[in-house]
């Protein structure tokens, strides 16, 4: 199965990086060429890079609203997402 790739030093993908990587994957499975082993390992590290993607825009999200709370005078403070 192939997997998001990290970066060269070793850190987690950047949102740009793993969307683009998605973007590929998909295409690589609407052109139909794809085995059926090979189209399964795409559509799985399709779902590893939607979740990626969507728990890095939930993080934005929060970071925005406790920027919006602090300068509305509302103390506010981070909250753990359920998985």
């Amino acid at each position: 199965m192939t997997k998001p790739n990290p970066d060269a030093e070793g850190a987690e993908l950047t949102f740009e990086v793993a969307l683009t990587q998605l973007e590929d994957a998909v295409k690589k499975l609407e052109s139909g060429e794809l085995s059926l082993d090979d189209a399964i390992s795409q559509f799985q590290t399709g779902m590893q890079l939607v979740r990626l993607c969507r728990g890095k825009l939930q993080a934005a999200e929060q970071k925005v609203e406790l920027v919006m709370a602090k300068e509305q005078g509302v103390e506010a403070s981070p909250f753990k997402l359920e998985e």
